[in-house]
C-alpha cells in the first residue's frame, strides 16, 4: 500500500512537467519555423475557408449553419517593392468549389487577370503542384506572396522544404514582377 501511494505522489508531482515538454513534432515545427524565418519567409497561423467541407461540416447537428474552417500555417514572403499591378488572387485545393486550375479552386476574387488566360494559370498552375510540406492554399497580393499549409515534412529534410517553399514563392515572384512591368511599360507608352 505505501508503494501505491509513493507512485501515486511521484505521478501527481512528474506528470505536470512530462505534459510541458514539447513532443517530436512540437520540435520539428519549431525547427522548420525557425529555419523559414532564417531564410527570410514570415510566418503566422490563420484560418482558411476549406473548399472540400461535407454538409456535416457546414451545418451543426442543431441546423445551425458553420463555417467550415482550416487551421493553417502561412509562410510569406515579402516583395522588395509592391507590384500594384500584379495579378492578386488566393487559391486552395479543391475537387469540386470554384475550380481554377486542376485540383485548385479559387477563394474570393481574382483582380488584375482573367479567369480564362489559360497560358497564366498553367504556368500558376505549374509551380503551385511543386510545392512541398502539405500545401493548401497560396495567396498573391500587390505586396507579398503566402504559401498556407499544414507543415508536414513528408520525409524530407527541414532546409529541403523551407528551399522548396521559397523556390515556388520566388517562381510566382518572378511572373508577376515581370507582368507589372509590362503593365506599367504599355501606360507609359500610351
Amino acid at each position: 500500500m505505501v508503494w501505491l501511494v509513493i507512485v501515486a505522489i511521484l505521478l501527481v508531482a512528474i506528470g505536470p512537467v512530462l505534459y510541458v515538454i514539447p513532443s517530436k513534432r512540437d520540435k520539428q515545427l519549431t525547427a522548420l519555423r525557425t529555419r523559414a524565418r532564417a531564410s527570410g519567409l514570415t510566418i503566422h497561423i490563420n484560418h482558411l475557408p476549406n473548399l472540400n467541407a461535407k454538409g456535416r461540416d457546414k451545418v451543426s447537428a442543431g441546423g445551425k449553419k458553420r463555417q467550415a474552417k482550416i487551421k493553417c500555417t502561412a509562410y510569406t514572403l515579402a516583395f522588395s517593392r509592391p507590384l500594384p499591378d500584379a495579378p492578386v488572387w488566393h487559391l486552395a485545393r479543391s475537387e469540386k468549389d470554384n475550380i481554377l486550375i486542376a485540383g485548385w479552386g479559387r477563394i474570393g476574387i481574382i483582380h488584375g487577370i482573367s479567369i480564362a488566360d489559360r497560358d497564366y494559370w498553367n504556368t500558376v498552375g505549374g509551380i503551385v503542384a511543386t510545392l512541398p510540406g502539405a500545401c493548401i492554399a497560396v495567396r498573391a497580393t500587390p505586396d507579398d506572396l503566402s504559401w498556407q499549409g499544414l507543415e508536414h515534412l513528408d520525409g524530407e529534410s527541414i532546409e529541403r522544404v523551407v528551399a522548396d517553399i521559397k523556390d515556388g514563392l520566388r517562381k510566382i515572384i518572378e511572373l508577376h514582377t515581370q507582368i507589372d512591368i509590362e503593365r506599367q511599360l504599355s501606360r507609359s507608352d500610351t
